[in-house]
């Protein structure tokens, strides 16, 4: 084994993370409710709920799924399926289940799927809600991941605030006035056009975040709040920056779509 220098370490990191963005699927590794009802009765996946605890009592949650909190998910891969079968993670609207998807799939797990706005969106569909308690997950044995990367990853994910570095539409409107940060929108261009955009945002896709660091700030204290359609990618990109040095970023929870829903501007 090499013994790498921190700054070599540094290196790999992002080189990890701009890999990973820049080889994500088209559709994000997101998947739609619809889509979930229909492989819940034709093969179903591995449901992960990393809510907490009183969220799953108050809220309920999806028939057969296991409930891990997003702060402790890997420290229970034991509890989890083989790396190379489907899961699908979900939370309240997209946020954490996209932290938790990203966590798995860069330690090799190769069919993770994110519930695209959570369980908010799957009670919009007006799709089924169990009641009670989830079963208790069954423990089996712990695949062999890369020590390093586990590490990072567990800390990030054990270390998430209260909130976990979202912010609300509604706040995000008040900071855009009193102290604005820099706003970071990660859609493809054809959305922006679509639904528009936040004034005065930057527009960055995804996939082409790691290849762009440049146009953001160049001071990784200043704050910044990410955003896509929904708060799926937006996730993603947050805890990305987060792990390489940005020290203040946030995901608009629910993405434009929860601005538009707040009756708050856009350009067109």
């Amino acid at each position: 084994t090499r013994t790498l220098l921190p700054d070599a370490r540094s290196r790999e990191w992002n080189k990890a993370w701009a890999d990973y963005l820049a080889g994500m699927p088209d559709n994000y590794s997101a998947i739609s409710p619809a889509d979930l009802n229909v492989a819940l009765v034709d093969k179903p996946p591995f449901l992960l709920d990393v809510r907490e605890a009183g969220e799953v009592e108050a809220d309920g949650f999806i028939e057969g799924a296991v409930n891990i909190p997003v702060r402790d998910v890997l420290k229970n891969l034991d509890k989890l399926p083989a790396q190379d079968q489907a899961i699908v993670v979900y939370c309240a609207s997209g946020h954490r289940g996209g932290l938790a998807m990203a966590a798995l799939q860069m330690l090799g797990y190769s069919d993770v799927r994110n519930l695209g706005g959570g369980l908010g969106a799957w009670k919009k569909a007006e799709l089924p809600v169990a009641t009670g308690k989830p079963a208790d997950p069954v423990a089996g044995e712990a695949p062999k991941v890369n020590e390093t990367m586990f590490a990072k990853l567990d800390a990030f994910l054990s270390g998430l605030p209260d909130g976990f570095a979202t912010i609300k539409a509604a706040d995000l409107n008040v900071a855009l006035v009193d102290k604005p940060p820099f706003v970071l929108d990660v859609r493809s261009a054809e959305e922006l056009t679509a639904d528009g955009y936040i004034e005065g945002s930057v527009n960055i896709p995804l996939k082409e975040l790691f290849t762009r660091l440049s146009e953001l700030p160049a001071d990784k204290a200043a704050p910044m709040v990410v955003l896509c359609k929904s708060g799926h990618r937006g996730a993603i990109a947050m805890m990305a920056l987060a792990m390489n040095g940005y020290t203040d970023v946030r995901n608009l929870g629910g993405g434009i779509g929860a601005w538009i829903a707040a009756e708050l501007p856009v350009v067109k």
